[in-house]
């Protein structure tokens, strides 16, 4: 009894191991491109490293299993601690030993050129160890978004002190001088150590400006936008009802904004209620025009099964509400693909499963299989769905042969019953290059125009159509 327990626990503990996962950098500063992997080793699932590696300079990120669903970053380099999300991590260019531990977040990269460590002491800095700024090139530091309280300042560069006398910038130099440094949020804090040259930006300080009104959470409830310049506001995702709102200035009617006009216009102040329409909403908001505009967000499809990642490859979806997305007789081919706001990363789906299932934010790519389909996705909800077109119902593709595949000049198609009503040769981007209506049972397909590469050959009949991969060599 015993025997076969501990067998069965070093099973348990062989296949558990076995499933570790992959841990790997991302990113210009470490691979040189972002979504491009180099994978770390591991002999206990915890610990991950990799030696005599050469990082070219830059920002990047650790992740798991080649996703976005689980992925570490920091501020600080060649050590810290990488948190869930976290900001990108700054790499100086160099050959390095890395060392990083998958349960608590630590990296360490050893064995590169001397990098100093640089920080922000003083009376006006709250931490008792100081303010750690980051580099990039072990040469500009800085900080972004420092608290700092009324006091002085100093720069201590590898426990070597230097100060100055102006502030909010100036050029540093001995332990004997302190910045006098006049509390507040500060959107950076830099110091170049090659010509001592430093500056404190005080971070902006913008109106507050808020939503209200029957059609959103109530007259008096707020729904704050954002701003980066006090100026243009904005706010992704709001759900409006039926009902009507106006644009308030520090969550009090002392200054408004309102008009008649929906779903874009220009507020006036102490205009009249804006009257609105339910639905998933984008807005901006010009402060000082009063210009409104509430827009339904961009939801696209990218990825290698649409010919291409991100920019210039998003194919949008249509939408009513803002909520519910769809697309018609739309051809993937091979590869994987997500679903994006706005034909930016910073808002983005993905899901594991195929052809349905729940996308999260940042979510895995999905996997896709070749052929044209109708696409559901729910904004709110991450449900997706893709449902063979109903003008695409597949055949069987024993029905039918391609042959030679690859070819360099020909494609011959051949059915086995029906009569080929059209043979459409689109490229990976879904663009149809060529077109023939053989109306007979078997087609030959002249390819020797084309350039090099891969193609789809979405073959008709009279009942169905089916869709298949062809190269030209």
């Amino acid at each position: 009894m015993k025997r076969n327990l501990l067998y069965s626990l070093l099973m348990l503990f062989v296949v558990s191991f076995s499933s570790n996962a992959q841990v790997s950098m991302t990113g210009p500063g470490a691979s040189g491109a972002w979504g491009v992997d180099v994978n770390l080793s591991s002999t206990d699932g915890v610990i991950w490293t990799l030696d005599n590696f050469i990082m070219p300079g830059g920002e990047f990120k650790f992740r798991l299993d080649g996703q976005w669903t689980t992925n570490w970053g920091a501020t600080t380099f060649p050590s810290g601690t990488g948190t869930q999300d976290g900001p990108n991590i700054p790499a100086i260019a160099g050959t390095y030993n890395i060392t990083f531990n998958q349960s608590t977040g630590e990296y360490n990269f050893t064995g590169g050129a001397p990098i100093p460590v640089v920080k922000l002491v003083g009376t006006a800095v709250t931490s008792v160890d100081g303010l750690l700024l980051a580099t990039a090139d072990a040469e500009n530091y800085y900080i972004n978004n420092a608290t700092l309280v009324d006091g002085t300042a100093q720069f201590d560069v590898d426990a070597t002190i230097y100060g100055g006398d102006t502030f909010p910038g100036g050029v540093v130099s001995d332990a004997s001088l302190f910045i006098p440094v006049v509390g507040g949020d500060y959107s950076s804090v830099t110091l170049n150590i090659a010509t001592g040259e430093y500056t404190f930006t005080a971070a902006p300080i913008f109106q507050i400006i808020s939503i209200t009104g029957s059609g959103a959470t109530g007259w008096g409830n707020d729904t704050y936008l954002n701003t980066t310049d006090g100026i243009n506001y904005t706010l992704s995702g709001l759900t409006l009802s039926s009902g009507e709102i106006k644009f308030r200035q520090g969550s009090d009617w002392a200054v408004n904004w309102g008009d008649s006009a929906w779903p874009t216009g220009v507020a006036t102040q102490g205009g009249p209620n804006i009257p609105c329409v339910a639905g998933t909403y984008s807005v901006t908001f010009n402060r000082e025009t009063g210009e409104y505009n509430f827009f339904f967000p961009i939801v696209s499809l990218t990825g290698s099964a649409t010919g291409g990642w991100g920019d210039g490859f998003d194919f949008n979806l249509a939408t009513t509400d803002g909520v519910l997305y769809s697309m018609t007789n739309f051809t993937l081919g091979v590869g994987e693909c997500k679903f994006r706001e706005g034909n930016s990363w910073t808002v983005n789906w993905g899901g594991a499963d195929w052809p349905a299932g729940v996308a999260t934010l940042s979510g895995p790519n999905i996997p896709s299989v070749p052929g044209t389909y109708d696409i559901d996705f729910n904004k709110v909800t991450g449900d997706y769905f893709f449902s063979p077109s109903l003008s695409s119902v597949s055949f069987n593709n024993g029905n039918f042969k391609v042959y030679p595949n690859p070819s360099q000049n020909v494609w011959n198609i051949a059915s086995a019953n029906e009569a080929i009503t059209s043979i459409q040769i689109m490229d990976v981007l879904g663009k149809t290059v060529m077109t023939v209506a053989p109306q007979a049972t078997s087609a030959v397909v002249d390819a020797s125009a084309l350039n090099s590469g891969i193609y789809f050959a979405r073959i008709a009949t009279a009942s169905a159509t089916s869709t298949v991969k062809v190269v030209k060599n």
